[in-house]
């Protein structure tokens, strides 16, 4: 058994599945990992070719319903969820996953003159990827919490409430079944003159130039696509991408292990800084 939710840019959703009486998914195209297209250069005097590059193109997903029930009423439905052109996100839940994935209508055919009507719907989802419904948030902070209830504190021996790592590297795991982009979220609690977030397994950096207040908010994008700084401050929103450094990198989450640490003011005001990564994990398939 699986569950299928369609929702439109308006934030409508309708529910395909379980309710025959109106609506009958008979199939769904493209749910699968679809085809990479492999690169390569053939050798001048010999067999076989060199590896360039390889890539995922669009994924396309066909949905194959019958429509039933008040059948002009139920067909006049579907054209307010999967307007041609236009944005939708797709849910699909079955016993292993619980994914969206989002894309643009292309084409819904659903001919009128017909003993039984069944509708086909074409969606184009630029990013391939489905998307868990869970999203995983993770610090990097570097304050460790100490203090907890209920306690008791010896005049002798006294107990810290936190502790700072100086050195600490956070390792961010990635079970996806690809790399992935994430969200930095950055809160201030200080003023910072410079932020640098490091992945320490490959060297990559992300460096700001920017003096930083008290209760400053800070999102980096580094999803592909939608890559952004902005600073919110106060009511205001205010885009750092002129502060960003030459030579920083928008990360990636590689699959599997990811090591990050950072510096604010070369360190010296790391405690003035709490960061966390959002994410999501990512499947070829469903």
């Amino acid at each position: 058994m699986f569950t299928l939710k369609v929702e439109n840019a308006k934030g409508a959703i309708l529910e395909l599945t379980h309710d025959e009486g109106n609506y009958q998914v008979t199939s769904i195209d493209g749910l699968t990992p679809p085809n990479a297209n492999i690169n390569t250069s053939s050798y001048a005097n010999g067999d076989g070719s060199s590896f360039n590059s390889s890539r995922i193109p669009n994924r396309e997903i066909v949905i194959t319903v019958y429509i039933n029930g008040d059948v002009q009423k139920n067909r006049l439905t579907l054209y307010k969820y999967f307007r041609n052109k236009e944005w939708c996100k797709i849910y699909y839940q079955d016993e292993d996953r619980n994914v969206y994935i989002e894309g643009y209508v292309q084409t819904l055919e659903a001919p009128k003159f017909v003993q039984k009507q069944v509708a086909q719907i074409s969606i184009l989802c630029p990013n391939p990827y489905f998307k868990d419904m869970e999203t995983i948030v993770q610090s990097i902070s570097k304050i460790v919490k100490k203090f907890t209830f209920p306690f008791s504190i010896n005049e002798n021996k006294p107990i810290p409430f936190s502790e700072l790592e100086l050195e600490k590297v956070t390792n961010v795991i990635n079970d996806s079944e690809s790399e992935t982009g994430l969200i930095i979220n950055s809160k201030f609690m200080g003023t910072v003159d410079k932020l640098e977030i490091r992945n320490v397994d490959n060297g990559e950096s992300f460096i700001i130039n920017y003096r930083f207040a008290k209760n400053d908010k800070l999102v980096i994008d580094c999803n592909r696509g939608n890559k952004s700084v902005i600073l919110t401050r106060g009511a205001t929103e205010y885009n750092l991408i002129p502060y960003v450094q030459s030579g920083s990198v928008f990360f990636q989450l590689g699959i599997g292990d990811n090591n990050f640490s950072f510096l604010a003011d070369e360190g010296i005001n790391d405690m003035l800084l709490d960061i966390n990564f959002k994410y999501y994990r990512v499947y070829l398939g469903v």
